[in-house]
């Protein structure tokens, strides 16, 4: 039987309708004030606005979104150590409460694995990584599991594949490997249990390529991106390319490791390296770092072949001390936060990487983590 003509239009005008009005929302924490903003982002012209602000509690620092984006985790870095979980309703993204668990440890960083079914963090103060259970409903579970790592583990993520997980080790100057058993949560080293990096380079934060085949860490202390191949049979990483996103120019000299006791160096007036945040575009061609001291952002060009990184830019940016970034999901626009600025700001993607603010909207107090919701 032929489908009416009329029906295929019918169906064809429908679709290009509910993509036009697809929203994509964005939730940023703000420490100093307790909330998590909820912010809309019209994909079209990198307009940001913002909806609404939930109160999180004391100290909410790192996000993290559910993989089918219907329940966002925050977590608190004030005792008790909590964990928050929300739901999102579909069509407005509102956050609603539905339950929240204890943590292992002050948590620096948060992140489900590719199934939804556990929640990872990364203690910087308390030197481990954790991995708790998530119920069917989204609620988190209160049974932890740690493993110790060496001074100052920053970031923990599993790989595309969920077969490996990997962490930032920033004190020990280590890139964590482990294989990871999806279901039971739990984490075993894969060789030694690392990779190192040259002294003082402080990996940081973590990203993979969309084809799970390279790993990127940014180094806070050097300011560089250093790439990894990542073996897709034992997960073993071996290096592929690093490159510096700190041009001469910007008068910084090589970081130090920080406290929360003494975060922003006070008494030291050294211009220093203090990186923070790296993102992958979503074609995977390009990648930018954060630099907290300079209040900029620099741009690497991405080999697909060798997922070696280039420098192509350093940009400034209207954000005090830019924490972390995000990109839209159609890769147009880059959000960034700026840990002593009172807005968010959004930049179109130019050529070379090269940023320009668009939009802007106000924002918590202390803003730093972002998670975009894809429509």
């Amino acid at each position: 039987m032929r489908t009416p003509l009329l029906f295929v239009a019918s169906a064809l005008a429908a679709s290009l309708s509910l993509q036009a009005h697809a929203m994509t929302y964005a939730y940023i924490s703000s420490p100093d004030d307790g909330l998590i903003s909820q912010y809309r982002l019209d994909e079209a012209n990198g307009a940001l606005a913002l909806v609404e602000q939930t109160q999180a509690g004391a100290q909410v620092n790192p996000l993290a979104l559910s993989p089918d984006g219907k329940a966002l985790y925050a977590a608190l870095r004030s005792k008790p150590y909590t964990v928050k979980g929300y739901s999102i309703a579909p069509g407005s993204g509102h956050l609603s409460a539905i339950g929240q668990a204890p943590l292992a440890d002050s948590l620096a960083y948060l992140a489900t694995d590719r199934s939804g079914r556990w929640l990872l963090g990364a203690s910087y103060g308390g030197d481990l990584i954790s991995s708790q259970p998530i119920a069917a409903d989204y609620q988190p579970g209160a049974a932890i599991q740690t493993v110790k790592t060496g001074p100052h583990a920053h970031s923990v993520r599993t790989d595309p594949s969920n077969h490996f997980a990997y962490a930032g080790n920033l004190g020990a100057d280590h890139v964590l490997q482990y294989r990871f058993d999806a279901a039971t949560g739990q984490l075993s080293p894969i060789g030694s249990g690392y990779v190192s990096t040259p002294a003082k380079t402080g990996p940081r934060h973590i990203a993979f390529s969309p084809d799970g085949r390279f790993l990127y860490v940014v180094g806070e202390m050097s300011g560089t991106v250093t790439a990894y191949a990542i073996d897709p049979h034992t997960g073993a990483l071996s290096e592929r390319g690093s490159a510096s996103g700190i041009p001469p120019s910007l008068g910084l000299v090589h970081g130090e490791a920080r406290d929360a006791s003494n975060n922003n160096l006070e008494g030291d007036p050294t211009r220093r390296i203090w990186a923070a945040d790296l993102r992958l575009s979503p074609d995977a061609t390009l990648l930018y770092m954060t630099e907290r001291t300079s209040s900029t952002v620099s741009a690497f060009s991405i080999d697909g072949s060798t997922g070696k990184p280039t420098f192509v830019g350093n940009y400034p940016v209207q954000e005090q001390q830019p924490r972390n970034i995000a990109f839209s999901p159609n890769g147009r626009w880059l959000l960034v936060t700026g840990e002593k600025s009172a807005t968010v700001g959004s930049y179109a993607i130019g050529e070379h990487g090269a940023l320009k603010r668009v939009s802007e909207a106000p924002s918590g107090k202390g803003p730093v983590w972002i998670e975009v919701l894809q429509p």
